[in-house]
């Protein structure tokens, strides 16, 4: 059964509503494409959940006569379900409905859309990111990406900020909303009272499909809505990612709001203090804002570090105050204004982890090989093995093959990413010695010797 929120989606950017700054962006975007390639071929439609970005990226596509390529990150969460669809619909230049690729004179321009895109990432995800920037790179296609939180995006690579154009969408005002909550009503043969619309437009909070949901649920089996049936609704919490959090700390002026906004959020006292340090400086530029930010910031610091010490989490709470209303309250003057920053400590932390796993790996994989623990490699054997295998042409295509070694830990050996050309093309050469010696393991690293090797 259809939701009256896909049911009412609109069809064209005109029926779009709210947000016609950005859906004029939009269009001028998409336009560019008819002039050929433009320079960005990527948009990032930037919002909260419900204001609009799918619906006019869909719009979009049926005013420009395209056909939609659509992937949901959060589904096909790895960088082969990327590349497979939609680099590959990027790249080549059209396809039909039933999904067959054809050749450009068949067919006209197709939209590759993929929703979501701000959750490719974690372990799951391994390569997502890198398929992105690559689709990007080599689209001879319109792209479409979709995010909630821009900087859970762009934080993690920071070629999407010189790739793509970003449009930001704003939360949908409530006299845009009430209209066409009404105009819904009326279609489905609704009586609803002014007091009801009102309700549901402030529980929304600029989330149109979360207020179309809302009037549907109460409407079921009612042919009049009055204002107790809106009781039947239950609070529904709104997710709040870090940077809305950040933005009620540092531009609201206000404690109880930036206190909940931390109260909502899902991050520890720990990781948080990281992320309002790192944005501090850039955000209060009056020098004595700066000095009570960071007396606020240092006292939030001293409760944490009492916890760490003491296992006493209950000043967790103490913390979050420090943090949240200590910092909101801090600034007097003018705030920076400019764009909230992912904390470089974090992001050096994400990568230095990924070398550690690949580390750590590779000791496991060289320890069985030498029937040794993985801590002695590490300690006592790995720093050698590193600086042969980078030298030794022979010797990385031999240990590569024998260890059965994968691109994260090629990567790590040769301090190059994985997805560069050094690494698969030392994993081809080590697949093709591993194919004509299928028993070299046998001899392994301690026959190695470079004058009995057949290999080239």
């Amino acid at each position: 059964m259809t939701t009256w929120a896909e049911k009412y989606r609109p069809r064209t950017l005109d029926e779009v509503v709210g947000n016609p700054t950005a859906v004029a962006e939009l269009r001028r975007w998409a336009q560019s494409w008819g002039r050929g390639v433009p320079e960005r071929r990527a948009v990032i439609l930037q919002g909260d959940p419900g204001v609009g970005k799918t619906s006019a990226a869909t719009a979009l596509a049926g005013d420009m006569g395209w056909t939609v390529v659509e992937m949901n990150a959060s589904d096909s969460r790895n960088a082969d379900a990327i590349r497979k669809t939609a680099l590959r619909g990027a790249v080549l230049q059209t396809f039909s409905r039933t999904g067959e690729f054809l050749r450009a004179s068949s067919g006209g321009r197709k939209l590759i859309l993929l929703d979501e895109a701000d959750n490719v990432f974690g372990r799951e995800d391994h390569g997502g990111i890198a398929a992105i920037v690559q689709m990007i790179q080599e689209a001879r296609q319109p792209v479409v990406l979709i995010v909630n939180d821009y900087y859970g995006l762009t934080g993690r690579s920071t070629s999407f900020r010189r790739l793509c154009k970003t449009i930001k969408f704003q939360p949908v005002n409530a006299s845009a909303m009430k209209n066409v909550l009404r105009n819904v009503a009326v279609k489905e043969g609704v009586d609803v009272a002014e007091d009801v619309l009102e309700v549901l437009v402030e529980r929304s909070a600029g989330d149109l499909r979360s207020a179309l949901n809302d009037l549907e649920s109460i409407a079921v089996g009612n042919r009049e809505l009055r204002g107790q049936d809106t009781q039947a609704l239950g609070y529904r919490d709104r997710e709040r990612t870090i940077f809305g959090a950040l933005g009620e700390i540092f531009r609201s002026g206000d404690a109880g709001r930036a206190r909940a906004s931390v109260r909502d959020l899902d991050e520890t006292p720990e990781d948080l203090i990281l992320w309002v340090d790192h944005n501090l400086p850039y955000e209060y530029r009056d020098p004595e804002d700066l000095v009570r930010g960071y007396e606020a910031l240092s006292r939030a610091d001293r409760y944490l570090g009492r916890t760490r010490r003491r296992q006493a989490y209950g000043m967790w709470s103490y913390a979050s105050e420090m943090l949240s209303a200590g910092v909101a309250v801090a600034r007097r003057g003018r705030f920076g204004g400019g764009q909230l920053q992912f904390p470089g400590y974090l992001m050096q932390m994400s990568r230095s982890r990924a070398a550690r796993t690949a580390r750590n790996s590779l000791a496991r994989k060289l320890g069985r090989h030498l029937h040794s623990s993985a801590a002695l490699v590490r300690t006592e054997i790995l720093a050698d093995f590193l600086a042969l295998y980078r030298e030794d042409r022979e010797f990385q295509e031999r240990m590569t093959a024998d260890l059965s070694l994968e691109d994260k830990e090629v990567a790590y050996l040769l301090d190059e990413k994985e997805d560069s050309h050094a690494v698969k093309h030392l994993l081809e050469r080590a697949a093709k010695v591993k194919g004509a010696a299928p028993a070299a393991g046998a001899a392994g690293l301690h026959a190695y010797d470079e004058g009995d090797s057949d290999e080239a």
